[in-house]
């Protein structure tokens, strides 16, 4: 099965191919023949809507396919040696005996290991695994990693700072085995089953080109995504009476009318249509949603609309977190000098330089941002102090995904904010606000309109997503299939990763920095 579906989709990558076989596995898919019975929407959270068409077309005209015929499923890698040792995580054993008595004791204690007997036993685990399989694909790495975590979670469980679980809690081990064998198997090429990267060229017909509309996302994260209910009482028809009646307050007073607890009270009945509205496929664009839902790009009702959504008073949460980490974040990076980049050490000395009025939750993104190597125009637009709506839309080139346009000298000095998506200014924080109630109008856009996170910032919202709002579900709000490498400039394929590992690893370092410094 494996070979047939990299005969059509040559160009996966081998660790989308395992989650695709487990996916089919779980479905009860065991040969070819059963695949006639797949629908497209059942492989859309793991493949591009043309791929699922491309192999679900191949595997109906499977008469063509001579590869595919009598193929029995299996889901091991393409390895033989592997293959005869499909079935080995569930008889595996670790030796523990072998691990540092540090890390035994640790264990035995329930507290985190060291990061050196943690690398230790991920070596020792990795070379007994070896001695098994002697390359096995990510999913059976997982597979052993789960095992290990939910004997020993509180030693071993990715965890934020707060002790909560992030995504399923058991990627880093995951990563780190799958790693190490990858790093024992470098010179043997018949174990090797990774392909080398390969470059996407620029005019490669299947690369997407540049869009206007914002690409989407489901219900990533989200606790009342699509509510299966009518508010009580109300039915659909009087339910559209009561929108009429919102556009028709919007037509006489405009964005005025927000402070009417009528507005209030009519935005909390018609929770569901708007998400209705907002989910609809194909997804609407931003200016036929603001015809529609006028008030809902007024900051206080697209944060109202952010907490029915996710329960999480967003700017609540960020001025708390923001309070308590963002000094935290800037001591680290500064107490280390040495070992950072350029780009880290040229904003710490920015920063340094003005740092008697700086945000310091302003001050401590800027710094997450450089040190993922991604650029703040990724986030943030700056313009001069006097702008208005329409000389951002006139000046500024404005992407599809939201920004946030900092109005002032520079970003740090900035005190006005507005937001824009899909090239157009879309909302304009209110006066008494601040970064804090800006960051949070930002972040708030992309759930509550369903748009993922673009390639070039993808680092920087999942970081603030998993360590400042504390979202953690198990899987990234980044589906692009392609990036800009940072160490060629070129266009190269992006590997989906069920977590950024950039974040998680910062995450754990600065735990155990904080940990032993306070």
């Amino acid at each position: 099965m494996d070979a047939a579906i990299k005969s059509i989709l040559p160009y996966l990558e081998n660790e989308t191919l395992e989650m695709i076989l487990q996916h089919l596995s779980e479905m009860g898919v065991r040969t070819a023949d059963d695949m006639e019975f797949i629908n497209e929407d059942e492989l859309t959270h793991l493949l591009s809507p043309v791929d699922c068409r491309k192999l679900l077309r191949s595997f109906k005209r499977r008469g063509k396919l001579c590869c595919t015929k009598n193929i029995k499923f299996s889901l091991g890698p393409t390895s033989p040696v592997s293959v005869q040792n499909s079935t080995w995580v569930s008889t595996f054993c670790v030796p523990w005996e072998k691990t540092h008595e540090s890390l035994r004791h640790c264990l035995a204690q329930g507290k985190r290991p060291e990061a050196a007997d943690r690398r230790h036993m991920v070596r020792v685990i990795a070379e007994a695994i070896r001695e098994i399989c002697l390359n096995p694909p990510f999913r059976q790495c997982a597979e052993l990693a789960k095992i290990i975590v939910d004997k020993y979670p509180e030693s071993f469980e990715d965890r934020t700072e707060e002790g909560e679980r992030m995504g399923n809690g058991y990627y880093t081990l995951s990563k780190q085995l799958r790693t190490r064998i990858e790093f024992l198997n470098r010179d043997n090429t018949l174990a090797r089953l990774r392909k080398p990267k390969q470059l996407v060229h620029a005019l490669d017909e299947d690369l997407p080109g540049p869009s206007k509309k914002c690409a989407k996302m489901d219900s990533y994260g989200c606790v009342n995504w699509q509510p299966s209910e009518l508010p009580e009482g109300e039915n659909r028809v009087s339910l559209l009476e009561k929108k009429r009646e919102l556009l028709t307050i919007y037509s006489q007073e405009g964005q005025r009318g927000a402070d009417h607890r009528r507005v209030s009270e009519l935005m909390t009945l018609l929770y569901e249509q708007q998400r209705r509205d907002i989910n609809a496929t194909p997804p609407p664009n931003m200016s036929d949603l603001q015809k529609e839902w006028p008030f809902l790009f007024v900051q206080k009702f697209l944060l109202q609309h952010f907490c029915t959504l996710t329960g999480i008073d967003i700017e609540l949460r960020l001025r708390e977190s923001l309070a308590a980490k963002g000094s935290r974040v800037l001591k680290y990076f500064k107490s280390q000098l040495l070992k950072w980049k350029k780009e880290v050490k040229t904003v710490l000395q920015h920063l340094q330089r003005q740092m008697e009025d700086v945000d310091l939750g302003l001050a401590s993104i800027l710094v997450m941002i450089a040190h993922f190597k991604e650029k703040e125009d990724s986030l943030f637009l700056l313009a001069d102090e006097t702008s208005t709506r329409a000389d951002a839309e006139a000046q500024l080139s404005l992407p599809s995904t939201p920004r946030l346009i900092m109005l002032g000298e520079s970003i740090l000095e900035a005190k006005k904010w507005m937001l824009s998506i899909e090239g157009k200014v879309v909302l304009q924080l209110s006066d008494h606000s601040d970064f804090t109630s800006a960051l949070s109008v930002l972040f708030g856009s992309y759930y509550v309109f369903n748009i993922e996170y673009p390639e070039e910032a993808a680092t920087s919202l999942e970081f603030i997503q998993r360590f400042f709002v504390r979202i953690n579900p198990e899987q990234s709000k980044c589906g692009s299939k392609v990036q800009v490498s940072r160490k060629t400039g070129k266009m190269v394929q992006r590997r989906n990763e069920s977590l950024n590992p950039h974040v998680v690893s910062f995450i754990r370092d600065f735990i155990d920095y904080d940990w032993q410094n306070n």
